[in-house]
């Protein structure tokens, strides 16, 4: 085709062609796969083109012809044209229905005089059908790219499935009325149904989809706002999705076909006899399935209906829902990826405070080693001083009279000596309480006999010493010598924490497992750096202190099947917390079995 031509056929305007151009034109013409003809300065059509000549009647130009015919109407367009000397286009009303363009426009000779008109006729159906798929798979691409990009925003397993069905039901999305989606479970021998998406009945159905479509959101933002769009709903479809259950041994079974052959496809009711009781209880006619799958994993499938508006499902649609798929798939496998290296995480960390815990525990009982040479040492050195005063004063007793007046004075000697060498045999020994030793014993009475103890290393000017004990406290099985000297030492530690005087509060209650004892001090705290190492053997403030006290304390109560703990604020004082399992815990059983 020439230029002169090509722009005759393009241009809006009128050109001229010279003789010679115009004595090629019918030539050239003939081969173009649209309709061209010419007509003469009256309007009268001088010449159709192969392309044209299809589409027009025998009949048409001889007499009582159609008014309608195609050759009248391009009759009137060519005109239409020589009038306006501008050009004109139309559509043609074609009986046949074809999707026809009429295009005129005016020529001129050399010497600017009118010399006819010259047009084309195009069908725009192949066009039209080409722009609906291009449109079609333009849309289709959109979907995917904003699904996504939504299944990238979360890691969340729950979140993911949730998001991916809103996908395919969404009247922005592939449009189903309903999808149910399947994984394997961790054996890999059944598919189980997870989660469901889709109405109850039609009016449901009309009210969440017009709810959304109301907003004009686009399938991102649906997306993004499933939780507030689906409150609530899809009960039904839900525990129906639940009661799927197949065995991947079942391999005549639709779904299980579809992983296994990695490919998705339609399944009318009948055509497959194994799925008869999935269409039962789906009460659909007519599903699509297409596997999960990433790499060489199979996950699971999705199962969509249009069992609301009973539309028919295409091939095209079941394409998309592969696709779909496909994305689905890689979203769902990173969330169980990142599950699993979640829960490896967690367990190295619960096995690197284990390994902590062994070292310290470790550390513990080497320092413990060192406390027991210590102690050993010490109790040697107290046991013999001990034992001649306890001696001295059991003789003094069987010489003096009963009547004497300091006969009850000898006899506390004699009874709190003997007190004190078994006190020394327990911390000596530092062991768990021996079976034999345990009694049930009230827990208020150690309290109250230990603040008696305290009395002389007081001095009631500066501290106040106030109570509030249960009155139906549990009694507990204890060693009441340990308990009191665990006691003590707490009680020592509160004392010393307030040189320049204040309150110290005991106060006991109990739990439905636990007896519990609280001791208050206002004195100056522990400071954040030392209270990991309260209960810790050697580990003191005190200038005077060797650091065993609170140590012994931990130990006693522990070994009773207790707990011991601390709170403290720096400048505003520390709490102990003391508990004692009450009889008939397991801890306590277990415990009194040492």
């Amino acid at each position: 085709m020439t230029n002169s031509v090509r722009n005759a056929l393009r241009s809006k305007k009128a050109v001229c062609l010279p003789d010679s151009g115009q004595a090629n034109l019918k030539g050239l013409l003939d081969d173009l796969p649209m309709g061209v003809f010419r007509s003469s300065p009256e309007g009268k059509l001088e010449y159709v083109n192969g392309f044209l000549s299809r589409y027009l009647k025998p009949t048409d130009g001889k007499a009582g012809e159609d008014a309608g015919s195609l050759r009248n109407q391009i009759s009137r367009q060519v005109q239409a044209c020589l009038e306006s000397d501008k050009p004109v286009s139309a559509k043609a009303a074609d009986p046949a229905d074809s999707n026809l363009l009429i295009r005129v426009v005016p020529q001129r000779d050399e010497t600017g005089e009118s010399a006819g008109a010259l047009g084309w006729v195009q069908d725009l159906s192949d066009l039209s059908d080409l722009e609906s798929r291009s449109e079609k798979k333009i849309s289709e691409l959109s979907i995917l790219c904003e699904l996504g990009k939504v299944l990238t925003s979360t890691l969340n397993l729950e979140e993911i499935l949730q998001i991916v069905l809103i996908g395919v039901t969404a009247g922005q999305g592939l449009g189903f009325n309903r999808a149910f989606l399947l994984l394997l479970n961790q054996t890999g021998n059944d598919l189980e149904g997870k989660v469901a998406i889709g109405p109850s009945d039609p009016e449901e159905a009309k009210r969440i989809w017009d709810s959304l479509s109301a907003r004009e959101q686009s399938l991102e933002e649906v997306l993004r706002s499933y939780k507030d769009a689906l409150k609530e709903k899809d009960v039904r479809v839900n525990r129906v999705v639940r009661e799927l259950r197949i065995p991947v041994s079942d391999k005549r079974h639709p779904l299980i076909q579809s992983m296994l052959s990695r490919r998705a496809f339609s399944v009318p009711k009948g055509a497959e006899r194994s799925a008869k009781n999935l269409f039962d209880l789906l009460g659909t006619d007519h599903f699509a399935v297409a596997p999960l799958i990433s790499k060489s994993k199979t996950l699971g499938v999705i199962i969509a209906d249009n069992l609301m508006t009973r539309k028919a499902i295409e091939e095209e649609d079941v394409k998309l829902l592969s696709i779909y798929a496909n994305h689905a798939s890689a979203a769902i496998e990173s969330s169980q990826l990142y599950q699993e290296l979640e829960e490896k995480v967690q367990k190295l960390s619960e096995a690197n405070r284990k390994i902590a815990e062994s070292s310290r525990r470790l550390l513990k009982v080497e320092r413990l080693s060192v406390l027991g040479q210590i102690t050993s040492q010490v109790a040697h050195e107290l046991r013999n001083p001990m034992t001649i005063i306890g001696g001295f004063a059991h003789s003094i007793l069987k010489k003096m009279d009963a009547s004497d007046p300091n006969h009850e004075y000898i006899k506390i000697i004699a009874k709190q000596t003997e007190r004190m060498e078994n006190v020394l045999d327990n911390v000596l020994n530092f062991s768990k309480p021996e079976r034999s030793h345990l009694e049930i014993a009230s827990l208020n009475d150690l309290v109250y006999q230990t603040i008696e103890m305290m009395e002389p290393e007081i001095d009631s000017s500066k501290i106040t010493i106030t109570t509030s004990a249960s009155r139906n406290l549990s009694s507990v099985r204890v060693n009441p010598d340990l308990i009191r000297q665990a006691l003590l030492n707490i009680f020592r530690n509160a004392v010393w924490a307030m040189p320049q005087g204040g309150i110290l509060s005991v106060a006991t209650r109990q739990t439905e497992s636990w007896v519990k004892i609280e001791v208050k001090d206002t004195g100056f705290g522990i400071s954040h750096e030392h209270m990991s190492k309260v209960f810790d053997s050697f580990f003191t403030t005190k200038p005077e202190g060797c650091g065993l006290g609170l140590t012994i304390s931990s130990e006693i109560i522990k070994n009773h099947g207790g707990r011991i703990g601390v709170e403290s604020s720096q400048g505003k004082g520390s709490t102990f917390y003391v508990e004692l399992p009450r009889p008939g815990n397991a801890v306590t059983e277990e415990s009194s079995k040492v």
